[in-house]
């Protein structure tokens, strides 16, 4: 993953408030900001105004800016274009690199507006299981200003599906261009265009879930370059946890058992699913190497459920100090030790550990 971007609608804050977003993001490694011509006059006046104080400070702060726009925006700020080749200066003033066209035009005339002199970048729709962007390509589009964006749902019930997204995802993967999606916050202060907003993921399964949660879906899954929080605001402390993960390593947060000692230093490190995998555990390629000579006397043997954090015991023979994590229930012979648990939100995140990928432990301090 390279980016983490953010979100903000002129018309639903002040300009004080809006600001004051984009630069604590900033200060926060933020770097991308997705803006909406949406409830705005369409006017070189109106963006003017509303946006380009916005845009014009975000630039300054070493964003990339993209903008959604659609036909009707374009020819009354930019003039009729001739078949996709309109004069896009006016967003290269005010901060603007990147314009995202939802929907509205053909191939050939994205493939024009993709060499547009201003050097704006173009980002297509990635929500259709169509290969537009294909299909762009072989009508001449500069590769080098294409890239992709999923959509966002503020409706319940409306975000794509997992099997649909990666239908999508499918398509583009071939063509090895940068890609985004959205999460949500969780914040009650949140908004977004619309005057419903029950948050603004692309994915229905993400809408009630932990922002940083959302975010390591992402990461786990593996396609999704750049990664936006949809609705604003965003609070403080969800911005620094998405800050804080390593966005190229799958994190789990894990609770230990009260008597633990000594082991919060070793799993805070890396260990990476030996490629012998089954169906039953992850097992850890490193873990017996660095705690073979411990004495591990047998504790807390008890029955086994999916997402525990296991650590083999003396009774084990060459397996102890094995790590793992239950992948179904099993029993305990009394070998096992049950060290801790997987935070439940994060339990269908176990899936996506393939034979020898990385991953890492974030034990949660009580």
């Amino acid at each position: 993953m390279k980016n983490l971007g953010i979100s903000v609608y002129p018309q639903k804050a002040s300009l004080e408030d809006n600001l004051h977003y984009i630069e604590k993001a900033s200060s926060l490694g933020f770097n991308r900001l997705f803006v909406a011509l949406l409830g705005v006059e369409a006017s070189k006046e109106a963006i003017l105004k509303d946006y380009a104080p916005i845009t014009l400070r975000a630039k300054e702060l070493g964003y990339e800016v993209s903008c959604d726009i659609w036909p009707d925006i374009l020819n009354k700020v930019c003039g009729a274009g001739s078949f996709g080749n309109y004069d896009l200066s006016f967003f290269k003033e005010i901060g603007i690199s990147t314009l995202r066209l939802d929907m509205g035009f053909s191939e050939i005339e994205e493939a024009i507006f993709s060499k547009n002199q201003a050097g704006i970048n173009l980002e297509l729709n990635m929500s259709f299981p169509i290969d537009h962007v294909g299909n762009l390509l072989k009508s001449g589009g500069e590769r080098s200003r294409i890239s992709g964006c999923h959509n966002y749902y503020p409706h319940r019930y409306t975000g794509l599906s997992l099997k649909f997204f990666e239908e999508c995802n499918a398509i583009w993967e071939p063509y090895h261009l940068n890609t985004a999606a959205f999460i949500s916050t969780q914040s009650t202060e949140k908004s977004g265009p619309w005057p419903i907003c029950d948050g603004l993921p692309t994915l229905e399964i993400h809408r009630d879930l932990p922002i940083e949660v959302q975010l390591k879906h992402y990461i786990a899954m593996g396609f999704i370059d750049d990664v936006y929080i949809g609705d604003s605001f965003a609070s403080e402390q969800e911005m620094k946890r998405l800050s804080e993960l390593d966005k190229n390593t799958l994190s789990f947060r894990a609770n230990l058992v009260d008597d633990i000692e000594g082991l919060e230093k070793i799993l805070a490190m890396k260990f990476s699913r030996r490629p012998d995998s089954n169906d039953f555990m992850i097992r850890t390629l490193e873990s017996r190497f660095l705690l073979s000579r411990n004495d591990i006397p047998p504790f807390n043997t008890i029955d086994i459920k999916r997402g525990d954090i296991l650590l083999e015991n003396n009774d084990y023979g060459q397996y102890k100090g094995e790590i793992q994590i239950a992948l179904k229930p099993m029993r305990n012979s009394g070998r096992t030790n049950v060290i801790g648990h997987l935070s439940p939100d994060e339990d269908f995140l176990l899936d996506y550990v393939k034979p020898g990928q990385e991953f890492c432990f974030e034990v949660i301090k009580k």
